[in-house]
This record gives C-alpha cells, sequence and structure tokens, in this order.
C-alpha cells in the first residue's frame, strides 16, 4: 500500500537584507522625486532666459511727470465767417519780391484767407509732438543698442578731457548741445561771423576728442537737429562728417535756425504749443543717448509754450459746450464785415494807383534792399528774423496801409467770454524739476551713472543766466559767462 507524500509548501524568497540607511528618505518614491526636481530645474532656468531677454531688450521707459500726448485741440464753437465779395486784381510789379517793411504784397487772396478764418475758432493751433522728421535709412534706438551704449558694457571706451569755452569737463560720451535761435546771431554777438567763430571753435573740441571717446551734436532753436541718431566713436572719419555738418548752421541771414528737424523723443516731453528756444529737447535727446557729460551754450533760457493740462483741457470743453454766440453778437458782426469789405475794395484801388504813379521809384527800392540783404546789411531780431536796413527814396511815400479785419465774436455761457486760456510759457523751476525727473527716469532706472551738465552763458541777460547757472549746479557741472563776441582764433591755435 503506498503512502501519498504530503504536499510541499510554497517556497518563499529569502527576505531581502536591508542596508544601513535604505528606505529610510522616500524610499521607493526616489526616482519621481528626482525627475520633479529636475523638472522644477529647468523651469526656473527657463524663466530667468526669459526674463532677462525681456530686461536686455525692452526700449521703452516710463512716461515721465508733466507729459501729454497732446496740448489744446481747437475747438469750434460755432460761426463761420462770411468770405469777402471779390476783389479786383492787380498785376505784381516782378520788383515787389523784395520784403518790403512799408511795401505789402498783393493782399487780396490774405484778407480772404484771413476772412475764412474769422469764425469763433480756438486761436489756440492743435498741439502735437515737436515737428521733427525720422532721418532716411536711420531706426529709433533699440533697448539693447541703449544697454550696449552703456559706459560699462562699452568695449575700449576711454575719457576725454574738453575744454568747452573756458568750462572744462570729462566723459566718455560726450554731448555738445548748442543753441542756433535767432538772437545767437544778433550784431551785438557777432552776427553771423561771430557764429562762424563758435563753430570753429567747437570743431576744434571735436578734433581733440581721443578716437575711443563717444560723441554727438545737437543744435535747438524751435526743434533739434542731431548730428546722427545716437553718439559715434570720435574716429578720422566721423570728425571728418561732423566737420561737414557744422557749416552748414546759421551761415547766412536766411540760412538760420534749425535744417533738418531729425530728432523726435520717444520719452515723455513737457505739455507744449511750441517754443523758439527747446534746450529742453536738446537736453533730452542728449538724456536718450546716455551722455555722461553735456555741454551747453546759450544766450537765454527755454523758452516753451505751455499746453493744457488733461484736467484743464476737459475743464475747457465743458465750458465751450455750454456757450453759444448770441443773435445780438452776430448781427454786430455780419455789420462790420459789411464796413470792412468796403475799405478793402478802395485799399486795393489805393495800392494800384500808387504802384501805377511810383513803379520806378518801388523797382529802385527794391533792388538796394535785395543787395543790403545779399550783403548781410541789417539784423536779426528774435521771433522777427532777419530785418533788412530801410531804404529811403526820395520822392516815394510810404504805401497806403490795409484795413484791419474786424474780431470774431466770442462764445459766452451765462454772460462770460469762453475761449481756450492763454497759460504762458512754463516757469524756470517746472522746466528744472521736469529735467530732474527725467534724468530719473531715464538714467537710475537703466543703472547708468546721472550725468554733468555744464552751461556756458553767452552774452545772456541776468535773468536767463539765472536758468543755465542752476541746471549746471544740480547737475554736478560748471557754469561759465562769455561776456564778448566770440573771435576768430589766430593762426596756429
Amino acid at each position: 500500500m503506498s503512502v501519498e507524500a504530503p504536499p510541499k509548501k510554497p517556497t518563499e524568497p529569502p527576505a531581502k537584507k536591508v542596508r544601513s540607511g535604505e528606505y529610510l528618505f522616500l524610499g521607493k518614491y526616489r526616482s519621481l522625486f528626482a525627475i520633479c526636481l529636475i523638472l522644477a530645474v529647468a523651469v526656473h532656468v527657463l524663466g530667468l532666459l526669459a526674463f532677462g531677454t525681456y530686461t536686455l531688450f525692452k526700449g521703452a521707459t516710463p512716461r515721465m511727470p508733466f507729459t501729454s500726448q497732446g496740448g489744446v485741440p481747437a475747438e469750434e464753437v460755432g460761426m463761420e465767417a462770411p468770405a469777402p465779395e471779390e476783389t479786383p486784381e492787380m498785376k505784381e510789379d516782378p520788383a515787389m519780391d523784395s520784403a518790403s517793411a512799408d511795401m505789402p504784397a498783393e493782399s487780396s487772396l490774405d484778407q480772404d484767407t484771413a476772412l475764412a478764418t474769422a469764425g469763433l475758432t480756438s486761436s489756440l493751433p492743435m498741439a502735437s509732438a515737436p515737428p521733427s522728421l525720422t532721418p532716411p535709412n536711420s531706426n529709433a534706438s533699440t533697448g539693447a543698442e541703449k544697454m550696449l551704449a552703456k559706459p560699462s558694457a562699452r568695449s575700449g571706451v576711454k575719457a576725454s578731457t574738453v575744454n568747452f569755452f573756458g568750462v572744462k569737463g570729462e566723459g566718455t560720451n560726450v554731448y555738445f548741445v548748442v543753441d542756433v535761435s535767432d538772437s545767437m546771431v544778433e550784431q551785438d554777438k557777432g552776427g553771423i561771423e561771430g557764429y562762424k567763430n563758435l563753430k570753429d571753435k567747437l570743431g576744434q573740441m571735436i578734433q581733440s576728442l581721443a578716437p575711443e571717446t563717444n560723441l554727438n551734436i545737437a543744435f535747438y532753436g524751435d526743434a533739434v537737429d542731431l548730428f546722427m541718431p545716437s553718439s559715434v566713436p570720435a574716429t578720422p572719419e566721423n570728425k571728418q562728417a561732423a566737420m561737414k555738418f557744422l557749416p552748414r548752421y546759421m551761415s547766412s541771414t536766411t540760412q538760420r535756425g534749425n535744417l533738418l528737424r531729425n530728432y523726435r523723443p520717444t520719452i515723455g516731453t513737457l505739455p507744449a504749443l511750441g517754443g523758439t528756444s527747446r534746450m529742453d529737447l536738446g537736453l533730452v535727446a542728449a538724456f536718450e543717448g546716455r551722455a555722461d557729460t553735456i555741454f551747453v551754450l546759450t544766450d537765454g533760457k527755454p523758452v516753451i509754450q505751455r499746453a493744457m493740462s488733461d484736467k484743464e483741457r476737459e475743464e475747457y470743453r465743458k465750458k465751450a459746450a455750454d456757450s453759444e454766440i448770441s443773435a445780438v453778437d452776430r448781427q454786430k458782426y455780419e455789420k462790420e464785415i459789411e464796413e470792412y469789405r468796403k475799405k478793402f475794395q478802395d485799399y486795393n484801388e489805393e495800392i494800384k494807383k500808387y504802384r501805377e504813379k511810383y513803379a520806378d521809384k518801388i523797382t529802385e527800392k527794391a533792388r538796394r534792399e535785395a543787395e543790403n540783404r545779399a550783403k548781410g546789411k541789417g539784423k536779426v531780431i528774435e521771433g522777427q528774423g532777419f530785418v533788412v536796413d530801410p531804404v529811403k527814396i526820395p520822392g516815394l511815400p510810404d504805401a497806403p496801409k490795409a484795413p484791419t479785419a474786424p474780431a470774431p465774436p466770442q462764445a459766452k455761457a451765462q454772460g462770460k467770454a469762453v475761449a481756450p486760456p492763454n497759460l504762458g510759457n512754463w516757469r524756470d523751476d517746472d522746466i528744472l524739476e521736469y529735467l530732474k525727473e527725467t534724468i530719473a527716469g531715464t538714467y537710475k532706472k537703466d543703472g547708468y551713472e546721472l550725468p554733468s551738465i555744464h552751461g556756458v552763458a553767452f552774452l545772456a541777460k541776468p535773468a536767463e543766466e539765472k536758468f543755465l547757472r542752476s541746471l549746471a549746479s544740480r547737475n554736478n557741472g560748471n557754469f561759465m559767462r562769455i561776456s564778448a563776441p566770440i573771435r576768430e582764433s589766430p593762426p596756429g591755435t
């Protein structure tokens, strides 16, 4: 009889030996933790790269206080003036091309325009950015270019010492900001010849710069002309280009002021309706170029017509919306216009007879005035330009005077006239504060050292000299006064 063997128990694997410290940290999840750690490091690295790229290439700067995208829009409140009746056409003598102070040119067209625009419209022009054009084949500076322009990031830069009409300064990125308004060539300042001597000395300063020093020139009047869109090394080639750039400015009584208008700010500027002396824009151009040393030469201070703030503009619009021209004022104005038309017809007849009677003498006067203008006989007056020396011709009386067009009526709200306010010019303290905040918003924000601004007052009045002195003292600069016209340098100097 066979006996069945008892069933075998399943064989169990030998117990795994546990080494000291094994499975004490995360146990079996150790691989999953390692994968998560690698992914986290990769995400942070990518984030840092993205942020660094954005910081390097960002070009826009935040708008500063005092900024506005526009001034005062022209507000039409209601009334168009009737156009004048046609006046007899007059054949103008060719000799009348000369700009004579007492000899009016053909007037009917001018008066037609005056009447057509004599309706109730704002006398304030549309505000816009300072007039300027982008130079051909030039692009706005990118954020990367500005970063590369930083002295600490620029390779091979070298500081140069400049003696700017008696003021000494040193810099690696030098901007010359020079006034080209009409008053700079007035007779007591040496006229056109005196300004030529000024440009010659400026050229000598440029020639003295080390090739590793960067430079730019900003001529300012009612706008700004830049030598280059951004500063360039003072290489022989760039120095030669600067020598060709300088002679064009203030070269004659007819070629004055800004010629290129090739600078348009990309940072906030003072809300303005224009101005005859925009030193502020010349300085802003240097700030955008991250100049470390700025030299300013002027015979005055900034003259900038203030525009309304957004709040002031909105208040004016509300008042204008509730205003109107009364029927009585309209009737009065229409009567004045009819009387003016009659006077203007009489004037046209008088001027026609005057030209026919004194044709030879008028021609002689125009010829002699043209000679004076060609020889530069006259003077430049701020706001008037070149005024030729008057010429008196025996037997030639003064020309008939044109009648004055009547002023259009104003709209009124609750019995008070409503018109855009005349805010005058920006005050010196406001301009200095704006410049201070603009520097902080450009240099400090991007980690640049603040620039030195040196000022030279060229036969300036004490009140105007005060602005330039304050500008220099507030910006680590020096100040100098020129009390005589600039003379030609002796040969060999």
